[in-house]
């Protein structure tokens, strides 16, 4: 029997006496597959019910809705594509828009409204119904009664700014005939203080200084990544607002006459001429607003008034959707959300319906849309 307290024989610490070079375990290697097995699998439940949550239909992984010209023109949709990216479920037509087949009459009785745009005309981060063009399309088709076919097609595509929307509404006006355009730009198309702040505030944060860009391109076909990215500005979103209110009081607005605005209003004025060879045909714009803009207790003006006085030199009208979102959103205490969560750009469904009824409202004030349908009311008379 051994006595208590007695030393351990050197012989067992190791065939070298030393604790230093003492044999791993032999089930070590084991014991690390577990290891990795357990996580990776892990990893791979948690990525299909971060998927399983994002809208549309489910899909195991990411495929790219894109095609790039060899002619170095801009790239377009995909017709006929049908798939997820980067968190939104795409069905694109034989055009190469959103939406379904628009099976055009091009009859006296049909009503076609070209909406022109970004990710925020095309709807990114929700289903296809919810998008602007789509609700615009539903409260028309309701105002107008059955014995108006209405189409608003969708041509916003993720990235797009003034110079690509010139270029797909040459590609694919003729084929739409539109008797309405409608141009929905995003801040981040013009020289404005807002932008500035905005994208210094978001340039900064920490973990965005350690994963590149093309890292973070490639990390966002995960859901996983998606659902953390916004956790994460869930969490700042406080913060950053703060940063933002406070940077944007010492910020001047960059020159009013900047090259990048006369570009600009060179392709509106483009589209507007193109849209007037179509029996007159008639273009509106706006501008969408950011989140901070909606939020905060002030923002900088400069922007919306720059786009309004272009649209009056060129006959244009200009919606201003900033106050419609501003006194929408406050109407509630705590203010409603408004925006995809973890997002600053992109509205949610609510948000496009604000987009959709003002756009009805400013296109029955200008009397662009025909009266609507009393036939069947008369006759019941």
């Amino acid at each position: 029997m051994k006595e208590p307290g007695r030393p351990r024989p050197l012989s067992r610490l190791g065939k070298t006496g030393s604790m230093g070079a003492m044999r791993l375990p032999r089930n070590l290697p084991r014991k690390l597959l577990i290891s990795f097995t357990s996580l990776l699998l892990l990893f791979v439940v948690g990525e299909l019910i971060a998927r399983s949550l994002e809208p549309g239909p489910f899909s195991l992984w990411d495929r790219s809705p894109y095609i790039h010209y060899d002619d170095g023109r801009a790239y377009r949709h995909r017709p006929t594509f049908e798939g997820r990216w980067d968190g939104t479920w795409y069905s694109i037509n034989s055009l190469g828009m959103r939406g379904p087949e628009l099976n055009l009459t091009l009859g006296p009785d049909e009503l076609r409204i070209a909406c022109i745009g970004d990710s925020c005309t095309f709807g990114k981060g929700v289903l296809e119904e919810y998008s602007w063009p789509r609700q615009l399309e539903h409260l028309l088709g309701e105002k107008l009664g059955p014995d108006h076919h209405v189409v608003c097609a969708n041509l916003g595509v993720n990235g797009y700014s003034g110079a690509t929307y010139e270029r797909i509404f040459a590609d694919l006006g003729d084929q739409i005939r539109p008797n309405i355009v409608v141009v929905g730009y995003n801040l981040n198309d013009f020289p404005n203080a807002i932008k500035a702040v905005d994208e210094k505030v978001f340039r900064e944060r920490g973990l965005r200084k350690l994963l590149s860009q093309d890292l973070r391109d490639k990390l966002g076909r995960l859901a996983l990544y998606r659902l953390a990215r916004q956790t994460y500005y869930r969490i700042k979103r406080g913060s950053d607002w703060k940063k933002i209110e406070e940077l944007a009081k010492g910020t001047a607005e960059g020159s009013l006459d900047s090259e990048v605005w006369r570009e600009q209003e060179r392709h509106l004025v483009a589209i507007r001429d193109q849209a007037l060879t179509y029996g007159g045909a008639k273009t509106i714009v706006f501008l969408f607003p950011y989140e901070s803009q909606v939020y905060l207790d002030s923002y900088d003006t400069t922007p919306i008034e720059r786009l309004k006085e272009i649209g009056a030199r060129n006959q244009i009208p200009v919606i201003d959707l900033a106050e419609t979102f501003r006194s929408y959103a406050r109407s509630e205490d705590p203010p409603k959300e408004l925006f995809l969560p973890g997002d600053r750009y992109h509205p949610g469904p609510e948000g496009y319906y604000l987009v959709a009824r003002r756009v009805l409202e400013e296109l029955e004030r200008l009397g662009w849309i025909p009266q609507e349908n009393r036939n069947s009311e008369a006759g019941e008379r």
